[in-house]
């Protein structure tokens, strides 16, 4: 893959400010058109290839289909594509304004069918309230599936709501683009199951990050030996908020430790580093820049937590 081609791939994580300033990323104001799960970029270059009037944002977590699918775009030369890795249902809601997105598509997510594992699911009722904060009037949603209970499901879900006008269930509809999966299943004569909607109104949504990111330094006076052992392994919890440290390492000097971290907002998870270093006369406790997490309220949470019982000697 040559590197030109991973200009499609940005980071919100490393922005000062959230939701993303769109406009700016594009350098024009247009249509934003988003999809959860793009697998390999079938559909999205498809999409951009055709709306060169629209602008075009993906969310994934596997590298392997960000790598198949910037070099499909830059192949392609599209201009109107960005790529997130990142969870969808984060992405949607922490990196883009209220009333600003025309469309939102999700291509064959996993329905989690098993008992046990529905708050996996992307359609949660978080997930329906932040759609219709983030579309704008009338836009759109349209999920696709081979699951026919779960999209009967997620229609219930939207009709509920009150948010959303909601057509009836269309059996193996007619889409000018098609993903890999889709072709492929109606061949062998699976049915595949549209359902769309349209937002009729809007909700209120809380979100973790907005406006000026705040970057968190704390600087502590001494580091207690025995609290830094038994910090490891340490599982911390206020209200949705989660973290761990769950690694600890030192240099020979004993100048510089880093703590490997995972932190959970309300399900969101994320893991990084955290660096101490030793200055003249006191400590700086921060997020290690290997690894730059999104600032949310549990990242931000455990720098301040680790400090503290660090200088406190207390857990």
């Amino acid at each position: 893959m040559k590197i030109e081609s991973l200009i499609y791939h940005i980071h919100p994580e490393y922005m000062d400010h959230l939701p993303v300033n769109w406009e700016e990323i594009f350098k024009r104001k247009a249509p934003i058109v988003v999809e959860i799960g793009f697998g390999n970029g079938e559909f999205l270059a498809e999409m951009a290839s055709r709306h060169g009037e629209m602008d075009f944002v993906g969310f994934e977590l596997s590298i392997t289909s960000f790598v198949k699918a910037q070099k499909k775009f830059y192949d392609l030369n599209l201009k109107n594509v960005r790529l997130v890795m990142v969870d969808g249902r984060f992405g949607l809601r922490e990196l883009f304004h209220d009333d600003s997105v025309h469309a939102v598509y999700l291509n064959f997510p996993c329905p989690w069918s098993k008992r046990g594992y529905e708050d996996r699911r992307i359609t949660t009722d978080d997930f329906i309230d932040t759609l219709s904060a983030v579309l704008e009037p009338s836009g759109e949603f349209e999920l696709v599936t081979d699951d026919e209970r779960y999209s009967r499901e997620v229609l219930e879900k939207l009709l509920n709501s009150g948010k959303f006008d909601v057509e009836p269930i269309v059996v193996n509809p007619e889409r000018f683009v098609q993903t890999r999966y889709e072709r492929k299943w109606k061949s062998m004569g699976r049915k595949i199951y549209s359902v769309r909607s349209r937002k009729r109104s809007s909700s209120s949504i809380r979100r973790l990050i907005g406006g000026k990111v705040e970057d968190v330094h704390v600087k502590i006076s001494r580091i207690d030996p025995k609290a830094l052992e038994e910090i490891l392994g340490r599982v911390f919890k206020r209200e949705d908020k989660v973290f761990a440290v769950k690694g600890v390492f030192k240099s020979d000097d004993g100048s510089h430790i880093l703590l490997k971290m995972i932190s959970s907002d309300g399900g969101f998870e994320q893991h990084y580093n955290v660096s101490i270093s030793r200055r003249s006369d006191f400590w700086i406790v921060k997020l290690d820049s290997t690894c730059q997490p999104y600032r949310t309220p549990a990242v931000k949470w455990s720098i301040r937590e680790i400090a503290r019982i660090l200088e406190d000697g207390r857990t």
